[in-house]
């Protein structure tokens, strides 16, 4: 979905089509198989409908440079180091835009160990953002841009919510790897550009060919990182309420926006039962926020105790 370029008359086009004949037949007039005609209406209500500003972010840096007397797994103090880490590039995209923003050092800068002209950047963008999504990113991605920017003179940006697709990931699945390389060779077959230490020993020594294929490798994690978020999105419990940003009068998926909801059963909880819905775009299931429990019924509920 994040690839689409389809031209705007030939999209509307396919919208009145279907309205007007119904899915089976747009296929056949179009050329199209029945999932992308999917991922066309799923686009065309994004670009409808207000949207939250969902950023997906992937981070490169450089590794520590330390004193160390021996190669084996052990404690090095905060006495060996003798270069710290810094930002050598980020790349980042909004959900559903075919357009990656990156900034990188230059060779200058890269020698200098100086990060703080694409610190400034990143932050720009982030400070724009409603939802920030990543991979590992609540243990690394996040924490590290909060340690550069105040390492930079820069003060937190402005409140957003995240999603962590390796957090994610690791609870709702059992994936035999929750790493990106393995997720992007399930869903796509395809993973992440294969790299060495060589690649971010030429960015420290300031080589361009280096810096170069650096954010080309970054730019890929971004583009893996869209799609396994779209493709864990319906099996996320307690994500972000869609919903609210686009402020809906009516009722819609919670998780993706769409008001293509069908009624499928009850959510019930220990004193409690909603109905519940399952989201026609993208799969995933919500449930109402007005009991459906009768009065007289309720009177007569108990419960367990507590221990």
């Amino acid at each position: 979905m994040s690839n689409i370029t389809l031209d705007p008359i030939r999209l509307e086009a396919i919208m009145q089509f279907v309205n007007e004949h119904g899915e089976s037949e747009a296929c056949k007039e179009f050329g199209i198989n029945i999932e992308s005609l999917h991922r066309y209406q799923r686009f065309k209500r994004f670009k409808d409908t207000k949207q939250p500003k969902i950023l997906l972010l992937d981070v490169e840096t450089t590794p520590l440079k330390v004193y160390t007397f021996e190669i084996r797994k052990q404690y090095i103090p905060h006495t060996s180091i003798i270069d710290d880490s810094f930002l050598i590039c980020w790349s980042c995209k909004w959900l559903f835009d075919s357009n990656i923003m990156s900034d990188v050092l230059t060779p200058q800068e890269a020698i200098e160990k100086n990060d703080n002209r694409i610190v400034n950047s990143i932050w720009k963008v982030m400070e724009s953002a409603d939802v920030i999504c990543s991979h590992n990113g609540k243990r690394f991605d996040l924490p590290y841009l909060n340690y550069r920017f105040v390492m930079n003179g820069l003060k937190p940006p402005s409140p957003f919510q995240t999603i962590d697709t390796l957090e994610k990931t690791k609870r709702h699945f059992r994936f035999s790897s929750n790493r990106l390389d393995y997720l992007g060779m399930l869903i796509r077959n395809k993973g992440k550009i294969k790299t060495d230490l060589d690649l971010w020993k030429g960015c420290l020594e300031g080589d361009q060919e280096s810096l170069d294929n650096m954010v080309a490798y970054n730019k890929e994690d971004v583009n893996l990182l869209e799609e396994v978020y779209v493709f864990i999105r319906p099996f996320i419990h307690s994500h972000f309420n869609t919903a609210i940003y686009q402020e809906s009068t009516e009722p819609s998926c919670p998780t993706c926006g769409s008001v293509d909801i069908t009624e499928c059963g009850h959510y019930t909880t220990m004193v409690n039962r909603y109905l519940a819905f399952r989201c026609n775009s993208c799969g995933a299931i919500c449930r109402s926020r007005v009991p459906d429990v009768p009065v007289d019924m309720k009177k007569a509920i108990l419960r367990s105790t507590a221990r």
